[in-house]
Order: structure tokens, then sequence, then C-alpha cells
């Protein structure tokens, strides 16, 4: 996980991802989440190409990875984190605070044959 660049003066603060630095791949697509009921997961995916880099620009989530090397579940809950899941990586995003919206920076257009929602499918596909 990242800690994001701020700056803060009596104005407020700004903080900022920069393509090539804490983004490590060209941007083709922007999205965010948002108004998960209570409860309720998103992801439970991989995407064979596609890289993502997620902000919770409000309120906090619940985000667990897993890849060939194992699990690790991360809590985005300010607006300075940042989390990169590169491709061939699951993900389960849960535990949505009312007020969270979740931006996602993706390398890929969506194209739904990248994307495999089968956890079984997988794990066999990471050899597991």
């Amino acid at each position: 996980m990242d800690k994001l660049k701020t700056f803060t003066d009596s104005r407020g603060s700004l903080t900022l991802v920069e393509e090539g630095h804490e983004v490590p791949f060209s941007i083709q697509r922007v999205y965010w989440i948002h108004g998960v009921p209570e409860g309720e997961e998103r992801g439970k995916h991989s995407n064979k190409v596609s890289w993502e880099y997620v902000i919770a620009v409000s309120g906090s989530v619940e985000i667990t990875l897993e890849d060939k090397n194992g699990r690790c579940t991360y809590r985005l809950d300010a607006k300075d984190k940042g989390l990169l899941i590169p491709p061939d990586t699951w993900d389960e995003i849960r535990n949505f605070s009312p007020d969270a919206v979740l931006l996602v920076l993706a390398s890929h257009s969506y194209d739904e044959t990248t994307y495999i929602n089968s956890y079984e499918e997988f794990l066999q596909y990471i050899g597991k």
C-alpha cells in the first residue's frame, strides 16, 4: 500500500497520484464504486491483463488480494492511501462504510473476456 503525496496548508489538502510514479501504467479507464449496501461485497474476480490502482476517496473499505504467493488484506481508510492491484490477482472488496467511494484507475478498457469470475477457476489459472 502506498502513502500518497499530500500537500496541506490553510486552504486545505491536495493529494495526488501520477502516471509513471504511483500508477505504473497508462490510465485507460476510471470508475468509482459507491452506495454499496451494508454487508455487500464487490470484486470477487481476477483480470488477466488489467492493472488497477484503488483509492478510498471517501470512507473506508477492506480489500483482500490473492495471487500465487498468497493472500493479504488491506484497509483503505484515508484519502492518501493507494493500493496497486496487478493482473492475475483475485480481489474481494468488503466492509464498505456507508460513505465509501472507491476510485479505480485501470490500465485497460472493460473487456469481459479478460475476467475470471470463479475462484476455483482462478486457483487453477495460477496453478494452485
